[in-house]
């Protein structure tokens, strides 16, 4: 669920492993002529002032994300996290960067309480001056939409959804708003958003500590389980209830009956094929915006409707029919997802853009090999 635009214009040819020096084992696609990254002077999560030159001895992960995203920005920062986590005996020469694209809202209050929350170490910036924050994406070519960022606010309108399967095969759906306008966290636990949506919004009678819910209660024949809606699989998956400790704006849960038809569950999420719902009231959109379509089913890309039908008829745009001898490495970092297009950069001990990685849909070891032979470099 994401409405931010962010599209990443590359300054240096990009290629092969042509970087001017010893040709190393790279797996993210190189700056064949790396160019310097540019220097920036911004203020991390604890209001300390942190500059790229801080770290000229090491090598730095540079990602431009904001904490009001619901989608895209959230898997970079759990890839982040683990990248972290997985370094082995790396830290210490390898530095990782978060740049927002929303200063308003990502304050440096705001981040110390989203990063304490979410258990990341590592450096958080923003500037309460936009000017300031507005040249270094500037000068590292991240061009940002910020009427795409507003719309990317957790909405007001009804967008979390929570269902009831009875043990008749009736259902219940109530879509309802994130009680929190700026973090992602919009419940405390599975029953503040049941009690919210079934018993304050549906007027149910909601006591599943006692097996209630509605006019049922569960008995020696059936039980209530619980399911939560996987957006990448889009389907339902059995859940413990103890396993969700805070609802999210990617949160949609359901009671079901034991003896009930599956199936009959209508989904967690749905925007006819066009991913989910974006925004609220007169602005509210599907994700994918008209002429974009979901690319067989995946969630969280956008391709144009004549991508998606080559893609299906098995017309990859990345079959070479000709003499095309263009790089398929610059045809995947230009390629434009709505909304989704961004890139997470690796900087090298001379503080050169030496290695780039488009976009989400990138393996998580191959970075983590790409920092770790450039820290040894």
């Amino acid at each position: 669920m994401i409405s931010l635009l962010v599209t990443s214009v590359f300054s240096g040819c990009l290629g092969s492993n042509d970087v001017g020096t010893e040709e190393l084992d790279i797996y993210g696609t190189e700056y064949k002529n790396p160019p310097l990254a540019p220097d920036f002077n911004l203020e991390n999560q604890f209001g300390d002032e942190v500059k790229l030159s801080d770290f000229s001895d090491k090598v730095v992960v540079v990602a431009f994300v904001y904490t009001s995203c619901p989608d895209i920005c959230l898997i970079i920062s759990s890839n982040l996290d683990y990248i972290q986590n997985n370094l082995d005996n790396y830290n210490d020469s390898i530095e990782i960067i978060s740049i927002t694209i929303d200063p308003a809202r990502d304050t440096v209050s705001h981040l110390s309480e989203w990063t304490e929350k979410r258990g990341y170490t590592w450096n958080h910036l923003t500037s309460s001056n936009g000017a300031e924050i507005k040249s270094v994406w500037d000068e590292w070519n991240v061009v940002v939409d910020s009427s795409h960022i507003d719309n990317s606010l957790p909405p007001e309108g009804k967008t979390l959804r929570f269902a009831v399967l009875f043990p008749d095969n009736t259902t219940l759906i109530t879509d309802n708003s994130c009680l929190s306008n700026y973090t992602n966290s919009c419940f405390s636990g599975v029953n503040a958003f049941a009690e919210y949506s079934l018993e304050s919004e549906a007027g149910l009678n909601y006591d599943i500590s006692n097996g209630t819910i509605g006019n049922w209660t569960e008995n020696s024949n059936w039980s209530w389980e619980l399911y939560s809606w996987n957006i990448s699989d889009e389907n339902w998956t059995i859940v413990e209830q103890n396993s969700i400790d805070e609802v999210t704006m990617q949160t949609n849960l359901a009671w079901v009956a034991s003896n009930s038809n599956i199936s009959l569950l209508p989904p967690g999420q749905d925007c006819n094929g066009h991913g989910w719902i974006m925004g609220s009231g007169g602005s509210a959109h599907c994700m994918c915006d008209e002429g974009w379509k979901r690319p067989n089913g995946n969630w969280l890309a956008c391709v144009s409707d004549e991508v998606n039908e080559n893609v299906n008829n098995g017309n990859s745009s990345n079959q070479q029919d000709s003499g095309d001898n263009t790089n398929p490495h610059d045809e995947a970092l230009l390629e434009y997802e709505v909304g989704h297009s961004t890139v997470t950069f690796i900087i090298d001990k001379e503080q050169r853009k030496r290695v780039a990685y488009s976009g989400i849909h990138w393996n998580i070891e191959d970075f983590i090999h790409d920092v770790k032979v450039l820290a040894d470099e």
